[in-house]
């Protein structure tokens, strides 16, 4: 596996706390029989992605990225450890719904063999 790292802005911003997803640019993606993974941005909207298992890095490819920054209805971050749907009073995402379904998504990201530095600035609307 191999390195991808990078920065997640919205409008030119940091956003912190989002998850950022990678999944296979594959007709039927099949979570059993193809590699994705995960990272999580900090304050400055940095992120790393790793393997469901744990380990950073993820296999070079062409990969639909996804995008979701939940906030439950007081505007505070939820940890990512926490299922949307478990968050008393609701959640929002303050990203725009196309960056978070994997069908809608228009973000996409090659990772050679060498690895990525992935930076997105996404759209506010």
């Amino acid at each position: 596996m191999v390195t991808v790292k990078g920065v997640v802005k919205a409008g030119g911003k940091p956003v912190p706390h989002c998850k950022v997803g990678l999944f296979p640019d594959v007709e039927g993606f099949d979570p059993s029989k193809h590699g994705y993974g995960f990272g999580m941005t900090n304050d400055k909207g940095e992120f790393e992605i790793q393997h469901p298992n744990g380990t950073k890095g993820i296999f070079p490819g062409t990969y639909k990225v996804t995008f979701v920054a939940w906030v439950d209805s007081k505007g505070k971050a939820i940890p990512p450890e926490t299922k949307p749907s478990e968050v008393p009073g609701g959640v929002k995402n303050l990203l725009p719904s196309k960056y978070e379904a994997l069908s809608d998504t228009p973000e996409r990201l090659t990772v050679s063999k060498e690895g990525a530095e992935a930076n997105f600035d996404l759209s506010t609307q």
